[in-house]
């Protein structure tokens, strides 16, 4: 499928409503999401309901979609331990921890121009290097007096 414009749908899986709020937040910025499935790991869901969540969205993304991205929240957290059994179940996705707005919205805003797993790869690990920066604020002016220069 190299150099061919690809459907790639994406999972956003979290815990509590993060998921949900960052695929909101995002489409206040590029607008509705088409082949986007939010899913949070609540207080009142298990294990298996999470992962049968995950299974259904991976089935509806995968029978549109030549291509199914998963990014999660955390490293080792559950909705990671989930993703990480759909892979070892034979699910084919792109999987990813991090999920963060400035890694979404670049997912997001390019997958259509991506052609393969790997180039999908190669956006989400410099949207990742890229994703944080400190924020450094410009050292205020000092004005001079002129008796307080010495010529």
């Amino acid at each position: 499928m190299k150099g061919q414009k690809m459907r790639i749908g994406v999972i956003l899986a979290s815990h509590g409503e993060f998921a949900q709020a960052a695929l909101g937040a995002v489409e206040m910025i590029a607008g509705k999401q088409p082949d986007v499935i939010a899913l949070g790991l609540t207080a009142d869901k298990s294990l298996e309901s999470f992962e049968s969540e995950m299974c259904e969205a991976y089935e509806t993304l995968s029978a549109e979609c030549e291509l199914v991205v998963t990014l999660c929240d955390i490293y080792g957290g559950t909705p990671f331990n989930v993703t990480t059994r759909c892979l070892l179940n034979g699910m084919n996705m792109v999987a990813y921890t991090g999920l963060s707005m400035p890694v979404a919205v670049e997912l997001l805003l390019t997958r259509d121009g991506l052609d393969s797993a790997d180039a999908v790869r190669a956006q989400l690990t410099a949207a990742h290097a890229g994703a944080q920066q400190e924020i450094k604020a410009p050292a205020p002016a000092v004005e001079a007096d002129e008796d307080d220069l010495d010529l």
